[in-house]
């Protein structure tokens, strides 16, 4: 299955990159989110029968609907989440289709000071080390850097992916530029 397709109309190119299938997540959590639900539904029964204790059993029902709503988000994005890269108006659009939390950041291609493709075979932070090579071949990221953050565009992608998007990022950014410099 091809994971990403691109399109080219008039002033628009578009990447749609559909996420690397964690299967051992999206297996294990069905039954938690099965779980979940079943609780959501029999918990205004519970509620109903013990009107004493609402106070308490509502603190505990308002975080178990937040942590259920998590997982829910998280288990949604790992099963269908894509990520969409468009240029367009001289303009780098990405949005998380089916991440309900994040919105779509915008970022001007003139503005791009540095493009790179990041490995992440083995990913150390302060609590862990994870080798993610030994797992999938799809540990590298893009990230684009402008004058005030750092912007992770694409993450779990294989290297020929990444080179692809970089390309075609690259050649984005160096006519964004001429056209800038035209018009000064």
């Amino acid at each position: 299955m091809k994971r990403i397709s691109f399109a080219e109309k008039n002033d628009k190119k578009e990447f749609v990159i559909s996420l690397t299938k964690n299967w051992f997540f999206i297996i294990a959590f069905a039954p938690f989110l099965l779980v979940w639900l079943a609780v959501e539904l029999f918990f205004p029964i519970i509620i109903l029968a013990n009107l004493k204790a609402i106070s308490s059993l509502s603190i505990w029902f308002l975080g178990w609907i937040a942590i259920g709503l998590f997982f829910i988000k998280t288990w949604l994005w790992e099963v269908f989440g894509k990520t969409i890269l468009s240029i367009q108006n001289d303009k780098l659009i990405i949005k998380k289709k089916f991440d309900f939390i994040s919105s779509p950041k915008y970022i001007s291609l003139t503005e791009i000071t540095d493009l790179m493709i990041l490995n992440k075979d083995i990913e150390s932070t302060r609590y862990f080390t994870r080798p993610n090579y030994l797992f999938s071949t799809n540990t590298k990221s893009i990230i684009c850097n402008d004058d005030s953050s750092k912007i992770t565009a694409v993450d779990r992608i294989n290297q020929e992916e990444a080179e692809l998007i970089i390309k075609i990022l690259s050649e984005s950014i160096e006519i964004a530029r001429f056209h800038k410099n035209q018009s000064i």
